[in-house]
């Protein structure tokens, strides 16, 4: 089971939980609603840094492949001018 199917089979059982038995409204308390604030920011960041990783890697790969298969690549060199007499 790969580590992306995992984590949407946990967030997927959190959600039937939740949806099945809410919790009353005077159950929570000012702490527990930012500890649930909290936890949502650090899962947007973790995903968001997910998601900047799979497209940095993926265009080197892409920069990688276009080399190994042959991609025409340019060399330039830089030379001096020399006054002939």
């Amino acid at each position: 089971m790969t580590f992306k199917r995992f984590v949407c089979i946990v967030l997927l059982a959190a959600l039937t939980a939740v949806v099945a038995r809410p919790a009353r409204a005077e159950a929570m308390d000012p702490q527990l609603i930012l500890i649930i604030v909290g936890v949502g920011i650090a899962v947007i960041a973790v995903i968001a840094v997910v998601i900047i990783a799979n497209a940095s890697e993926g265009r080197r790969r892409s920069a990688a492949a276009s080399t190994a298969a042959g991609a025409s690549t340019v060399v330039v060199f830089q030379t001096t001018a020399i006054e002939s007499p």
